[in-house]
């Protein structure tokens, strides 16, 4: 991007000393006829090429006339005087015309205003660029040459210079970067002496040619001599092409004008002068190339890109300048995505911060700052050095980026659009200009070098096994001409042996008391490299639940947008994404928390978890993932396993590579340690993104158990017939001290006074119609009810004999309610008595349990005796989950209300 030529900056005060004297006294004397200071402007304005073939080098003249009072006396030119002084000059090229300051020498102040002493004054000859021929009222016609002068710091591109009678005149060329970055000359400064009437300008296309030879005038023959041509002098250097046509054709072309007076400072008049169309643009050459490489060649690690875009330019005296760039699209391999871990502290860089369309310096935020960029111009005295920047995320364009450069007078403002695939993550590049400049600057441009940042925080990720990969790239030229596009490699070749999955678990509550309630942390960790996570299941020791009473439960909408009663919140959830050492953590600071709520019934699952996680992180906000995850508690054993939904793998084409998923379940007074103490593990199945699973485990004991109390206490209630041969129906009434250990098994023996009723075991549920939930009514022999701490409803259900493969069958308690809990027990008969044994019992804590038996027609019991004459009692084998053992006889209470009993006393 040849930024070249004309670029505005004043010209120094001190040279214009004259000027402004002579302007103060032009205020106080009368100057003949009174002029009136409005109708200063412009009469007429002129631009011509020498040719109009597109990249060729053109002659360039711009004329212009100001409009003179008719009413004042002709000179001896015959020319009247201007209605006002002028004060500034303007002239504004068309996009893609332009010049080269490099192609010729340089003069400088100091010489231009010592063109008339004797000895050692004057600029040199080789930095003669064109000639200007000045017409002044009052003062004969000049023919002045034109000097490439050398440009002050500031906004000035490139300066020219030449001498009005004696007087230094400085036209400073500026870019219109807050448009089509075309050029611009201004003249500022006038000096006020002068009554300036019309000028014209050529400036040309070979400064080196012969043909200019009899043209390199010196100020003193211009001024002093009054003479147009000079004796024939060499340019003494090589002849470089100086101006160049625009490579864009068929489109209007015009030079603007504008001028003011010091009478009516910024009161501009301003024309304009059509130019010639460009034609010829298929003879133009475009033949650009692009070179992509990593700053990592490690599989699967973060990395920065070096991009090298490379456009031959044909700069020769007879030859043609390149099609300059208008459109440039990129898409990177697939396999090579945005790296999550960049995002960190990273920020964002708006239009008003960039400073768009404006000629001022960027003022982006450092942290936003991605990479850096290189402009290698032909006309720029050396390489233009720029950023880039992150832009401010808007909808539909979340990753674009500022391309800028704020030097040598330049203000580059590119804007980027960065597109991710929804579905893959593959990375397309769109660089096509702005607005008002219709595409990128019309500037040549010999190379572009981007360079974005790498190391633990690159803003790419690699592909995950190596290879060589091929980035494609699309360039169209402003020519018109076909566009190019071609396909540059880049190797991945280290660290190769990526792949596999070996994901790690640890877990745990923070205090593992025995009995009591503490936070559990779950975390699953994963190497860079390895296979993605796409979804897991955890489940708990035996034993490690929650207490679900009081806890109003996330349902229905609210579930399926996170917008959850604040209730319902029982811990967080930290994740980690990205490959190498540095992946990104989410929730950042300072941006939005992530929330694990406790969710109603999900599919099968009883109750569920409502996973909330805001996917922000520095200026990016992807929106709020919610993730569903089913609590399924095993009926038997009521451990707890906690099934997610598959995970998302992309999030607005950023892939979410999982490092570390962390839950803290930190709901006060929730999560509640076993009662056992015995060595058990946090077991995960975890499976991933291309169908590999896993089993990691984690080691978990709680401690204390021994400090547990451990006492149940039983009740015996028969009701009914006592007599010999009836069938009373029995009531049991288990009840549990607070904070004890849990029942892990139990035995109750019944007196000799009952038996087992083998004739009234009729219908029984075989274990298969038990499964499919479809036992027989006839096979319902008693019902249960459980009252537990965490809950708010106790459970309930009817008791089943069901087949088993023991002699007799199965007595089976079938509890529903908030969960589904199934009690078995054997049923055998011990020295002619009848024995009921559960062993398994979950690690759950009950703080009543009772079991009702029918009697009558559905008694399993019969009387061996009468109940009424002797007082029995039961036999009780209790074990704690802690190891502990209470034995006890509990009495058996018969309903004989004080009847005499044989043997009573």
């Amino acid at each position: 991007m040849r930024l070249l030529l004309l670029f505005s900056r004043k010209g120094p005060g001190a040279l214009l000393l004259s000027g402004v004297v002579a302007s103060a006294v032009m205020f106080v004397v009368a100057t003949g006829a009174k002029a009136d200071y409005s109708d200063y402007g412009l009469a007429s304005v002129g631009a011509s090429l020498s040719t109009v073939q597109a990249g060729a080098h053109p002659d360039f003249t711009s004329t212009f006339e100001l409009k003179t009072n008719p009413a004042s006396p002709a000179d001896s030119n015959g020319l009247h005087e201007p209605y006002a002084r002028t004060r500034d000059i303007m002239v504004s090229l068309p996009p893609g015309l332009t010049g080269n300051p490099n192609a010729v020498g340089q003069c400088t102040t100091l010489q231009l205003t010592t063109a008339f002493d004797a000895e050692g004054g004057g600029c040199p000859l080789d930095s003669q660029v064109g000639i200007a021929v000045i017409s002044l009222y009052n003062v004969h016609t000049l023919t002045e040459p034109v000097y490439n002068m050398a440009a002050p710091s500031g906004d000035t591109v490139a300066r020219l210079g030449f001498l009005a009678t004696t007087l230094p005149n400085y036209i400073n060329v500026s870019v219109r970067s807050e448009s089509d970055y075309g050029l611009t000359a201004t003249l500022e400064g006038v000096p006020a002496n002068e009554k300036l009437v019309s000028a014209a300008t050529t400036l040309w296309a070979v400064p080196g040619a012969t043909s200019h030879d009899t043209e390199r005038l010196t100020p003193r023959e211009a001024y002093l001599e009054t003479k147009s041509e000079s004796p024939p002098r060499s340019f003494g250097l090589a002849p470089a092409p100086f101006m160049t046509n625009p490579t864009s054709c068929g489109e209007h072309q015009q030079v603007d004008f504008a001028t003011d007076s010091y009478q009516l400072p910024g009161q501009f008049s301003e024309a304009s002068a059509p130019l010639p169309e460009i034609t010829g643009c298929g003879l133009v050459a475009f033949d650009p190339s692009l070179s992509v490489a990593p700053t990592s060649t490690e599989a699967a690690s973060p990395s920065g890109l070096d991009a090298v875009l490379s456009l031959p330019q044909d700069e020769t005296v007879g030859g043609r300048a390149t099609s300059q760039l208008r459109h440039a699209t990129v898409a990177l391999p697939k396999g090579v995505t945005l790296a999550s871990g960049a995002a960190d502290g990273l920020e964002a860089c708006s239009a008003e911060q960039v400073r768009l369309e404006t000629r001022l310096p960027a003022a982006c935020p450092g942290g936003s700052k991605i990479g850096s960029a290189e402009f290698d111009v032909p006309a720029l005295a050396r390489v233009l050095h720029g950023e880039i920047y992150q832009r401010t995320p808007r909808k539909g364009d979340l990753f674009g980026v500022w391309l800028v450069a704020d030097e040598l007078g330049v203000h580059v403002k590119i804007p980027g659009e960065v597109h991710a695939d929804q579905n893959t993550g593959q990375l397309t590049t769109v660089f096509n200009g702005t607005a008002q400049a219709r595409g990128n600057p019309q500037v040549p441009l010999r190379e572009l070098r981007l360079h974005f940042k790498g190391g633990p925080r690159g803003v790419l990720a690699t592909p995950s096994s190596c290879g060589i990969y091929q980035t494609h790239y699309e360039f169209a030229p402003w020519s018109g001409g076909a566009t190019v596009s071609g396909d540059t490699p880049m190797t991945i070749d280290r660290s190769c042996n990526t792949g596999g999955f070996s994901p790690k678990l640890s877990g745990g509550t923070v205090n593992p008391a025995a009995g009591s309630f503490s936070a559990l942390i779950t975390s699953l960790t994963r190497e860079s490299g390895e296979e993605n996570v796409s979804g897991l299941d955890v489940t708990l020791p035996p034993g490690l639940l929650a207490r679900l009473a009081g806890v109003p439960l996330c349902t229905g909408s609210a579930a399926q947008s996170g917008n959850c009663p604040a209730g319902s919140q029982i811990g967080t959830v930290t994740v980690a994404s990205g490959p190498g050492p540095s992946p990104l953590w989410i929730p950042q600071p300072g941006k939005d928390p992530t929330v694990v709520y406790l969710g109603g019934p999900y599919g099968s699952a009883p109750y569920s978890l409502v996973v909330k996680v805001p996917a922000q992180a520095g200026p990016f906000d992807l929106g709020t993932v919610i993730t569903r995850a089913g609590i399924y508690v095993d009926p038997e054993t009521t451990q707890v396993t906690v099934r997610s939904d598959p995970l998302p793998q992309i999030l607005e084409g950023v892939p979410i590579s999982y490092r570390t998923i962390r839950v803290d379940v930190d709901k006060a007074d929730f999560a509640l340690n076993p009662t056992s103490c015995e060595t058990m593990a946090i077991r995960a199945q975890v499976n991933s993104d291309s169908g590999a699973s896993a089993s990691p485990r984690s080691r978990f004991r709680a401690g204390g158990c021994g400090e547990l109390g451990f006492r149940p206490r039983l009740a015996l209630k028969l009701r009914g017939k006592t007599r010999r041969g009836g069938h009373p129906s029995l009531r049991a009434t288990l009840t549990m001290p607070r904070r004890g250990a849990n029942i892990r098994g139990a035995r109750v023996a019944l007196p000799h006074s009952e038996f087992l009723d083998q004739a009234h075991i009729n219908t029984v549920c075989t274990r298969v119609q038990f499964v499919a939930e479809q036992c027989p009514a006839g096979s319902v022999y008693g019902s249960a009810r459980a009252f537990t701490p965490l809950l708010d409803q106790p459970l309930e259900g009817p008791v089943y004999l069901r087949s088993s493969s023991h002699e007799l069958p199965d007595l089976v308690a079938d509890l529903r309610g908030q969960i589904h809990v199934v009690l078995a027990g054997r049923i055998d008969s011990i020295n002619g008595g009848i024995r009921t044994t559960f062993t398994g019992v979950p690690d759950a804590p009950v703080g009543k349990f009772v079991l009702s038996m029918k009697g009558g027609a559905k008694g399993l019991l019969v009387n061996s005796r009468d109940l009424c004459k002797h007082a029995d009692r039961a036999t009780a084998a209790f074990t704690g989950q802690n190891g502990k053992i209470h034995n006890f006889r509990p009495r058996l209470r018969d309903g004989c209300r004080g009847r005499s009993r044989e043997g009573s006393r």
